[in-house]
């Protein structure tokens, strides 16, 4: 960030001279001592206040879940520091390929993200020293550890960099156990959860599998009225993570309304939901407690709810759209709302279906 500042905020393969290289710069490091401390302080006092925030939660009995983005920015710390570990020309600084996924049920043309790719032969020369340190500073901040795109450490999609969509790519085989066989000697029971969503394969089912890791199931993918979904309750395994929606997808009730005929009245039998007014929302919502319990009722370990659906609210209180970059997580909440929550329904469900703390103690 120093060095960042003198070059009038460019990313770091603008800057001039020596200083798009971390290891010249560090040479001179003296030369940005004192916009550096700053920084240092800015990230102390960060901390500081998190770190509080978190002994106020665990001492509530609240576990903090942190999720970490499979990639990293091409304008990061991570990379500027690292070059040799991705797919970047130390010489010309330029990158030709990125991550993104293929086409799937959020996007018609994929999802073009624009990170730089591992160097995945190099980071296992270096032992995986670098993904070591960063999983090991997650651990250290949060209780448990959400590592988002999971399964591009299986195998990942990669595109050409001068592309427009992420169409036009292929999947090229990631580390699998190897990294993880190096993630288990320093943390060996390390709480991670795996985001396996997405396009599925083989080579995920026996990552998932051989790591030990739990997986994500989402009510909102099994309602196809045309097939047997993973993500359907009754299907889900005991080790998994079972959500109502996650941060990507619309509200139960945003998505009732938004679904075609055919998947609403197929999610409304599921769910056992007999009404006609299955289109009222709010704190009593009768369909959005239909899927809420279909959700509590699956074995999974652990059920997950966003407080908009907590709230029975609309698509309105959607909280982000994946591959669409303007206005997302821009939902906040109030005092009344949360105190407007049916906390004896949550209660009930979580008792009757045995979510109770201390009935389940991981």
């Amino acid at each position: 960030m120093a060095v960042k500042e003198a070059e009038n905020r460019k990313p770091w393969w603008e800057w001039s001279g020596k200083h798009a290289h971390y290891f010249d710069c560090i040479k001179d490091i003296y030369d940005y001592e004192e916009s550096a401390a700053f920084w240092k302080f800015v990230q102390y006092i960060f901390y500081k206040q998190w770190d509080e925030i978190k002994a106020y939660a665990n001492k509530k009995g609240i576990a903090v879940i942190g999720d970490m983005p499979i990639y990293v920015a091409m304008d990061s710390a991570d990379v500027w520091a690292n070059l040799p570990m991705f797919l970047i020309d130390e010489k010309t600084l330029k990158v030709e390929k990125v991550a993104g996924v293929p086409p799937d049920y959020f996007s018609e043309d994929g999802q073009l993200w624009g990170n730089p790719i591992y160097d995945w032969k190099a980071m296992e020369k270096d032992n995986f020293g670098w993904w070591i340190s960063r999983l090991g500073h997650a651990l250290k901040t949060y209780d448990t550890v959400r590592i988002d795109h999971f399964r591009a450490f299986a195998s990942y999609w990669q595109v050409p960099a001068d592309s427009d969509t992420a169409k036009v790519g292929e999947w090229v085989d990631g580390p699998k156990m190897k990294l993880f066989d190096k993630v288990f000697e320093v943390y060996p029971d390390a709480p991670i959860i795996a985001e396996d969503l997405g396009v599925f394969g083989e080579d995920v089912v026996q990552l998932l599998e051989d790591t030990g890791f739990p997986g994500m199931k989402v009510v909102q993918f099994g309602f196809d009225p045309n097939s047997d979904s993973s993500h359907m309750p009754h299907n889900a395994l005991q080790n998994s993570i079972n959500y109502v929606g996650t941060h990507d997808n619309n509200t139960i009730l945003g998505w009732l309304w938004e679904a075609s005929e055919e998947e609403r009245r197929f999610a409304l039998d599921y769910v056992g939901f007999t009404g006609d007014n299955w289109g009222d929302g709010g704190y009593y919502s009768p369909s959005c407690r239909k899927v809420i319990e279909a959700v509590w009722k699956s074995a999974s370990n652990v059920a997950m709810i966003a407080l908009q659906d907590m709230c029975g609210f609309g698509s309105d209180a959607r909280m982000n759209i994946p591959g669409v970059p303007e206005k997302n997580w821009r939902f906040r909440t109030t005092a009344d709302t949360i105190k407007n929550i049916d906390k004896d329904y949550f209660r009930k469900i979580n008792s009757l279906y045995r979510r109770m703390y201390p009935v389940f103690d991981k």
